[in-house]
């Protein structure tokens, strides 16, 4: 997922990111600006290179996971 996309993942994902506190907006289902930098937050803080920066691709969405496994 990346800027642009919408829909329940991406609500899932807003859910994740504000469970490890990098996101603080609202939980809409938009890929917006706000959510691009709290996924790029989140792969400098977790040292995650095998994605593009800011998007929410598999090597993310698995460390992601697993550290939010809980929700």
């Amino acid at each position: 997922m990346s800027l642009g996309s919408t829909g329940q993942e991406v609500r899932e994902l807003q859910r994740r990111l504000t469970a490890v506190w990098v996101y603080h907006g609202r939980i809409d289902g938009r890929y917006d600006e706000e959510v691009r930098d709290a996924v790029a937050l989140y792969q400098s803080w977790r040292y995650i290179p095998g994605d593009p920066v800011g998007v929410y691709g598999p090597d993310t969405r698995r460390i992601l996971e697993e550290s939010t496994s809980d929700l």
